[in-house]
């Protein structure tokens, strides 16, 4: 899965624990980046989904890898341009800052059909 300044999403060191920060990173092609779209509308890599953080709904909610249990943090949709909208905010995947530097956090933000909310998804 493709983001902003072509870089990776990325579980930070490609650890599957609860909590573990989403990011941005290089492109390296291990299991920390492998994200598949399942049938309910989650991402998920290492057996997890990526979630929106207490399932917060403000700007600047930060994302992080959970274990998969259904909820509406869970899902995520294709939008316009590319953007990829948590239906529960109402917001889109977005890398803070508009950074697209290693190790910069993914959160949620209102839609604005910026670069740093374009995302290319997994097959």
């Amino acid at each position: 899965m493709v983001g902003y300044g072509g870089k990776c999403v990325d579980i930070a060191a490609a650890s599957s624990a609860n909590g573990t920060a989403v990011q941005l990173y290089d492109c390296n092609g291990t299991a920390a980046q492998s994200w598949t779209v399942a049938s309910n509308g989650s991402l998920q890599a290492l057996g997890k989904c990526m979630d929106v953080t207490s399932a917060g709904t403000a700007n600047g909610t930060t994302v992080q890898l959970y274990d998969c249990n259904g909820t509406g943090s869970q899902v995520w949709q294709p939008g316009a341009g590319g953007s990829l909208v948590n239906p529960q905010s109402g917001k889109c995947l977005d890398a803070t800052g508009n950074s697209s530097a290693n190790g910069t956090r993914l959160q949620i933000w209102s839609c604005t059909g910026s670069a740093n909310q374009n995302w290319a998804l997994p097959g």
